[in-house]
């Protein structure tokens, strides 16, 4: 197991990072791919990871594997506000205060802590 310091700091990106190498390389084992080019991430915006440490520890972990030289492409999906009264649903960033479209208070914040791997570009063998 690789163990990754940043700062005397055990980054948390390391065992999200495992998980994706391990999924995407079983993936990639099953359809006989030659080499993985590119992994599409999608990332809640409260899940905290940072999209170029689990691209630098896939580095790392992929030498002399089929995911060696894999790049990232990482979008992150935003919470969405829910207003109670109108029903209505808006990033949390469209409001301030209350809600945009009928100006209650009474709003429930749906966190996004999603973390899929949407997509694989590989070449086959």
């Amino acid at each position: 197991m690789l163990i990754f310091f940043i700062y005397g700091v055990i980054m948390h990106e390391l065992a999200v990072t495992e998980y994706v190498f391990n999924l995407v390389t079983k993936q990639a084992e099953a359809n006989d791919v030659d080499k993985v080019e590119k992994i599409h991430l999608l990332i809640g915006d409260q899940c905290d990871y940072v999209p170029e440490i689990i691209e630098e520890y896939l580095q790392v972990m992929s030498e002399g594997t089929a995911l060696e030289g894999v790049k990232v492409d990482a979008k992150v999906k935003e919470s969405m506000v829910e207003c109670k009264d109108c029903k209505a649903q808006f990033t949390r960033h469209e409001f301030k205060d209350k809600c945009p479209k009928c100006g209650s208070i009474n709003l429930r914040l749906n966190r996004c802590t999603d973390f899929i791997v949407e997509n694989i570009e590989a070449s086959y063998k």
